[in-house]
């Protein structure tokens, strides 16, 4: 980390991505308004909810090709320009068809974004040092939901729910324009290379390592985002919470998980050399006894001591699953090997999210919601004990 080139790309890399969640997870917040506004049902909300969810997985493959061959930076500000255009979009919408279509713009714009970002560490760092990088790099995913809940929750309910994709959308563009000055795509002046070809893709797609690990990241994403999605509205109709509340809670609950990533990446890159599907497996494992119990908990404070738990024991794994692409593939393919992982990944989001929209319209309760959970993580543990260490 003495490298200031490298340090500095990495610390504006991960202040634009933490920019990215504030307009990714500013709608969540705000639901149980567009519910109320709109006369959504449940399944209709969670169907909004994970629009998002679909077109980022569509784009995020063909988004970390287009970062490797053409270079991560200018992916990386065209996404983040698009998203805060669509937020402003959105922010105009009136019926539920619109609303849908502007979200699944956003997540196009918002797709662009990890798998170039994977490749701009590559460039900078060696392979060895990828676990601890992108531990760094996973903190965005861990505090930008908590930080967006805060600020959006703050926004919809001092101001209107239109200032809660508003706001969001200038910061983004701001933060985006600094990223574009001051980051670069490698540590020397040469062009990288474009060596892609249709050999190298399917080169890509036969690797059976790569899917085993996306398999695993699909059934933690549907886990985890899938509850973070639904948290919000959650806490304020059972439990009586302000949108306030309920939208810093959601938040703050999951921020135990960022510390917990860097015990995850420590104890596999030292303690088990570098076998990072052991601690993978244990992080899916460990939290399905407190999903099975939670159904069953009714007091408020013991419910969010549970859910901080899970969080933290989700998360503990959270920096290995992008590690592996520069060890699984060649240095021109991990933009392209992260993509892919990250785009099984919000195909769970979708079903996860929609699932237990759909469950909780179909029981009239929450309780199904969390053995949805408990079987996600528990099909993850089985794919990831395949991968080879």
């Amino acid at each position: 980390m003495s490298d200031r080139g490298a340090a500095r790309t990495l610390l504006v890399a991960s202040i634009q991505y933490q920019a990215y969640y504030l307009c990714r997870f500013n709608l969540a917040p705000v639901l149980p308004l567009l519910i109320i506004q709109f006369g959504l049902s449940h399944s209709e909300a969670g169907a909004l909810g994970s629009m998002l969810f679909v077109s980022y997985a569509l784009i995020l493959f063909p988004a970390g090709i287009l970062g490797d061959v053409f270079g991560p930076r200018a992916i990386i500000a065209l996404g983040a320009l698009l998203s805060a255009a669509m937020n402003v979009v959105f922010s105009y919408s009136t019926s539920l068809s619109s609303m849908l279509i502007i979200q699944f713009v956003n997540g196009l714009g918002q797709g662009m974004a990890w798998g170039p970002l994977t490749r701009l560490m590559a460039n900078w760092y060696p392979r060895e040092r990828m676990g601890f990088v992108m531990s760094l790099l996973s903190i965005p995913p861990a505090l930008g939901p908590p930080a967006a809940y805060v600020l959006s929750g703050y926004l919809a309910s001092f101001y209107s729910w239109k200032t809660a994709f508003q706001v969001p959308s200038l910061i983004l563009a701001v933060i985006s324009l600094l990223f574009a000055l001051l980051a670069k795509d490698n540590p020397s002046s040469s062009r990288q290379s474009r060596s892609w070809s249709r050999s190298t893709f399917l080169e890509l797609l036969r690797r059976r390592e790569i899917w085993l690990v996306g398999v695993t990241y699909l059934a933690l994403s549907g886990a985890i985002r899938g509850l973070l999605v639904w948290l919000p509205t959650f806490f304020v109709e059972r439990t009586a919470m302000t949108l306030i509340d309920a939208s810093a809670l959601a938040g703050l609950i999951s921020l135990p998980g960022i510390p917990s990533m860097f015990v995850g990446t420590w104890i596999s890159d030292v303690k088990l050399q570098g076998r990072k599907s052991v601690v993978i497996a244990a992080s899916l494992l460990a939290p399905i006894p407190i999903l099975l119990l939670l159904p069953f908990v009714r007091e408020q404070v013991q419910l969010l001591w549970l859910l901080a738990s899970l969080f933290a024991l989700f998360y503990s794994a959270g920096g290995l699953y992008f590690a592996y692409p520069s060890v699984l593939v060649p240095k021109e393919q991990v933009g392209a090997g992260s993509g892919l992982i990250d785009m099984l990944g919000y195909v769970g989001n979708f079903f996860g999210t929609m699932a237990i929209g759909i469950a909780v319209d179909t029981f009239r309760s929450y309780d199904p919601m969390f053995l949805i959970l408990a079987g996600m993580a528990l099909i993850g543990t089985l794919a990831i004990v395949t991968v080879r260490p």
